[in-house]
């Protein structure tokens, strides 16, 4: 029995997702989701290293957007040295970058080696737009990524956009999750501060979020978090990591959506994309 904040599922039924966490936007890790994955054994820094070589990768800070390119070799020495090496005096991860492979393209040849996490509807999705079902190993879904990430990274507070709920398959290592329900935001620091906020080495200072309700927890190799839409998370990666995530509607938050679209077409239009 797992003692963390959130629900720990295993032989969770799409019906069972789809009624018991996306219609009451809940979140949950489902712990088997990875179990037939061939790349729980093979997606390592060192397997990627022998695919990638010196293949010009992107590369980020704290946020979605990139900041430029690095030979992948040049970007394994960096997670090495992020994993062994000591944590600055000042517990800065401004040195720290992580990987974020948006392209199908270069994922071919490890298209066998994933699949559809088997809890996810196989169709009915509004976005993308696939009521009769899309493939994530061949079709790119919003917000799609093969992330790989030091020791110390991390991704600063954030709401994925276009109402969407994000899927995050954790390969290989580990990360602390901090997420918050959508009815913390008033709580929150308002979001100039948030987006200025200095994020530090989790071994040198915890996050604080002002008088928000935060749930912490570990989200460990093989295991998948689903972090419906609307809520906040920042996550930490505690030991070199290796995730694939995705965003997506379903069809039953249809209406929802629908209102949701219509109303944010001239407060926010920059909701409406997710990368």
């Amino acid at each position: 029995m797992s003692n963390r904040p959130i629900d720990v599922r295993e032989k969770l039924s799409p019906r069972e997702f789809v009624q018991e966490y996306i219609v009451p936007n809940k979140p949950v890790i489902v712990s088997d989701a990875l179990d037939t994955w061939r790349a729980r054994e093979l997606w390592t820094p060192e397997y990627f290293l022998s695919l990638l070589g010196t293949l010009p990768v992107e590369v980020t800070r704290d946020g979605p957007d990139p900041e430029g390119r690095m030979p992948y070799s040049e970007f394994y020495e960096h997670l090495r040295l992020a994993q062994t090496g000591p944590v600055p005096e000042d517990g800065s991860i401004q040195h720290l970058r992580y990987m974020r492979m948006r392209e199908m393209a270069p994922l071919e040849q490890v298209r066998g080696q994933w699949a559809r996490p088997y809890f996810m509807p196989k169709r009915g999705y509004c976005i993308p737009f696939a009521p009769l079902g899309l493939d994530p190993t061949r079709e790119r879904y919003p917000g799609f990524g093969l992330f790989i990430s030091p020791r110390g990274g991390a991704s600063k507070l954030h709401v994925d956009g276009i109402r969407s709920n994000a899927i995050v398959c954790q390969v290989h290592g580990s990360k602390r999750c901090y997420v918050l329900a959508p009815d913390q935001e008033a709580q929150l620091p308002d979001r100039d501060s948030r987006r200025a906020r200095q994020v530090k080495h989790l071994e040198f200072e915890p996050p604080s979020f002002g008088r928000a309700k935060m749930v912490e927890f570990d989200l460990h190799p093989g295991e998948t978090l689903f972090v419906p839409h609307l809520w906040f998370h920042e996550v930490h990666t505690t030991q070199t990591s290796i995730s694939l995530t995705y965003n997506f509607v379903h069809g039953s938050e249809a209406l929802g959506f629908a209102w949701w679209f219509l109303k944010t077409s001239l407060t926010n239009p920059n909701s409406h994309s997710v990368g």
